[in-house]
């Protein structure tokens, strides 16, 4: 576009068909001409400042400044309103349910997989079994059987232990909810072997085993002995977050009705000495996972299934909290989850945490990544040769595509065999890419805006428009992931649960580095 505008020629004025005309255009050529060249002059200049205002945006997020006071705003739910019935007794069942799951730590599926399904089945419970998960169902009176709850504690805890308790907790809560007349909705209670797979795979057959449809879903995540604070973790698979109604929804009944503090992602406050650390710190758990794809907790798998859905994660310590407060507090959640009439719908579904009574609406985040997209944008304008630029941009993507089938990062090193492009041909593939990341990445955060900031940072990088600076970026190759444990978790992922991430190496980390590379 710039340079079709600089070829633009005003009129021979000296020609004998001179009219005042003629001289107007002639001014508004020449004009347009001078501003052209000084905005192409600028570009590197204004990229710069974008990339300078869009990070400091992203450092400003922390402040308190850009954040609003939560609330629950579906007020059917009206969280921690309801006389709670969970007593020591339960506690005394579930004491006894952990005693029993002890001798069984070391048994295979199938022996814990009947130990489970008898369990449930002496509480009066319907009960059964996937190749990976045993389930029950509990049937209220007043419940019509078209909407359910879903409740899960997986074998294996988040921080790679048995998750005893929380499965001992589980198997009380069979007990607790047989017979209950005030449950307008079905529940569902799901022991899932392994972290994730097993839930994954009670999914996968819900909908052949129960009519009612899944809205909301607790996991209870309970490794150690007794815990000091419930650490609540919200992001699901591919960064999806639940409804914020959810999360607020737990915060508030934990507070106030089981007594217990709360914290995202097991972040402890008292160990930064400002609140712009702590919300720092918030941050940069939250993006640790959504960046990546990667789910926070095992209730991360139920988001690829539109379900609503927190892990609560019981913090090993020597006290004061135990079976009692947790108790209450599922409980209590589950009651204001019964209180739906429809799907959550009104709060938000994009947003940030930094603390658990602030939140950060999208409009007060998005701006960073549009800054940064538009830096990267603004280098592509100048595209002398599109078609030929796009016959030199798809063998990069066509490399991307064969490591994807070979399933190595390595393939792209074959860039160096090939022929690169000159000229014109080698400026329009540089544009062309500019063009094309720069829109993906504005794209990208209004779903997943952590991804985006990561795709961000690698673009403008990759893309930096002096080539001793892209020399020594393109030594951060696609295929130094592979000599981590984080390839093969991403890898894991992508077949079990759909995590994007480990495709998205191929289709947009290895073309950007095989461009950055030929250009």
């Amino acid at each position: 576009m710039l340079r079709r505008l600089r070829r633009a020629q005003p009129p021979e004025l000296t020609s004998i068909n001179y009219t005042p005309e003629h001289v107007a255009l002639a001014k508004t050529i020449a004009r347009r001409r001078r501003i052209v060249a000084a905005i192409a002059r600028s570009i590197p200049l204004i990229r710069l400042l974008l990339v300078i205002v869009g990070i400091a945006w992203l450092l400003a997020l922390p402040y308190e400044g850009l954040w609003k006071e939560t609330y629950v705003d579906e007020h059917a739910i009206q969280p921690a309103q309801v006389t709670m019935y969970f007593d020591w007794a339960n506690v005394h069942r579930a004491d006894r349910y952990l005693d029993d799951l002890e001798w069984i730590t070391n048994a295979s599926f199938e022996e814990r997989s009947s130990y489970i399904a008898s369990t449930f089945a002496d509480a009066g419970l319907s009960s059964d079994n996937t190749s990976h998960a045993t389930f029950a169902h509990v049937t209220p009176p007043r419940s019509a059987g078209t909407e359910t709850i879903l409740v899960s504690a997986n074998w294996l805890s988040r921080d790679g232990g048995p998750n005893l308790r929380g499965v001992a907790m589980l198997l009380a809560l069979g007990d607790f909810l047989r017979g209950q007349n005030h449950w307008a909705f079905d529940l569902v209670l799901v022991v899932g072997d392994g972290y994730l797979t097993g839930l994954e795979d009670f999914m996968r057959n819900y909908h052949s085993l129960f009519p009612g449809v899944l809205w909301t879903a607790l996991n209870i995540d309970y490794p150690g002995h007794s815990f000091s604070h419930l650490g609540l973790f919200y992001e699901g698979v591919n960064g999806r977050l639940p409804n914020q109604d959810v999360v607020n929804t737990v915060a508030h009944v934990a507070r106030y009705a089981g007594g217990s503090p709360i914290r995202y992602h097991d972040v402890d406050p008292d160990q930064a000495r400002s609140g712009y650390l702590v919300a720092a710190k918030h941050l940069l758990a939250h993006f640790s996972f959504a960046a990546l794809g990667r789910p926070s907790g095992a209730h991360g798998v139920l988001a690829r299934h539109r379900i609503d859905a927190v892990t609560l994660y019981c913090s090993p310590a020597e006290g004061p909290h135990g079976f009692h407060t947790l108790g209450r507090t599922l409980e209590s959640t589950l009651r204001s989850y019964n209180n739906l009439l429809e799907r959550l719908h009104a709060s938000y579904f994009f947003y940030l945490l930094p603390r658990p009574d602030r939140f950060i609406p999208v409009g007060h985040y998005l701006p960073a990544a549009v800054l940064l997209g538009a830096s990267i944008t603004i280098g592509g304008f100048d595209c002398p040769e599109p078609l030929f630029g796009l016959l030199w941009l798809v063998p990069a993507f066509v490399i991307g595509y064969i490591g994807w089938i070979l399933q190595t990062p390595l393939v792209s090193l074959v860039v160096f065999a090939l022929p690169r492009p000159h000229g014109n041909a080698r400026h329009s593939i540089s544009a062309l890419a500019h063009l094309l990341y720069g829109a993906l990445i504005p794209t990208l955060a209004m779903v997943n805006f952590p991804q985006a900031i990561l795709l961000a940072t690698m673009s403008v990088a990759y893309l930096l428009p002096w080539r001793w600076a892209r020399l020594a970026v393109l030594a951060a190759h696609p295929a130094l992931i592979s000599l981590t444990p984080l390839a093969g978790e991403l890898k894991a992922q992508w077949f079990e649960i759909g995590n994007l991430a480990w495709p998205a190496v191929f289709a947009i980390w290895l073309p950007l580095w095989v461009i950055s590379a030929m250009v």
